[in-house]
């Protein structure tokens, strides 16, 4: 084998080496906004390859911030490399002076990367690999502020809505445990009443006319409840609650 190819093949070892470490480093990164391992790896994989995305899959990188990033990030990580190696190889099959160096050669290349490749993931590798990443990203990744419609809009016909309540609505009168959205699949999260915001309400927090419910739940489920009686539920508001026995002088 010629010893001008044996840098090369050494510059190409630690590209490979370089790719194995990111790949991981963005599977970590991934599994930090939410994903599970299994899929995170194979999102991170993808992304530096360019290959193995699904409709699914990349609806799942489009519905956060920062996984778009991270995966943009992996995918000019991932053409550099293939620029750098194809010059790479180019290289040193040009360098080979006799026939029989070339498959000499391409041996050598596959055994070392292959080598490179198990020493990177032995576990106590990349167990100090996957620490490292996760104290210099975990900060940044596992807490962001984002909009509440943002992140409670990942299934389709679900979503944010404001619902009116008024002097109509069967609900006007009970509390939120008896007026029935939660039996409807729906979640209260906020009521705005008046110039008034009674966040994360409780089962006890009662319905008036004029409340406006920010609630969470299928789009089409919301439309539907305002327009008739919760399921078990009577026309009847609830009875107000009794005063108190006044005690004896």
């Amino acid at each position: 084998m010629s010893i001008i190819s044996l840098p090369l093949i050494g510059l190409m070892l630690v590209v490979v080496g370089v790719t194995v470490l990111v790949v991981k480093a963005g599977g970590i990164a991934l599994r930090l906004t939410g994903l599970d391992a299994e899929r995170a790896d194979f999102q991170a994989l993808s992304a530096v390859t360019g290959t193995g995305f699904t409709t699914r899959e990349s609806e799942l990188v489009m519905a956060d911030p920062r996984r778009r990033r991270i995966v943009g990030a992996l995918m000019i990580f991932g053409n550099v490399v293939l620029v750098v190696f194809i010059g790479l190889l180019v290289g040193s099959f040009t360098s080979a002076k006799q026939n029989y160096e070339i498959p000499i050669y391409g041996a050598t290349l596959l055994l070392g990367a292959y080598l490179v490749y198990r020493l990177l993931m032995l576990r106590g590798v990349t167990a100090r690999w996957s620490r490292w990443i996760d104290e210099r990203l975990g900060p940044r990744l596992k807490l962001q502020e984002r909009h509440v419609s943002e992140v409670l809009t990942l299934a389709p016909g679900y979503g944010v809505a404001e619902l009116l309540i008024d002097a109509t609505a069967p609900c006007v009168g009970r509390t939120l445990a008896a007026s029935g959205f939660r039996r409807a699949g729906l979640l209260v999260l906020a009521i705005r009443r008046a110039d008034q915001v009674i966040p994360s309400p409780s089962a006890d927090d009662r319905i008036v006319d004029g409340d406006r419910l920010v609630c969470y739940g299928e789009l089409e489920r919301m439309h539907e409840f305002i327009r008739r009686d919760p399921p078990g539920q009577s026309q009847a508001p609830e009875p107000p609650a009794e005063p108190p026995a006044a005690e004896p002088a």
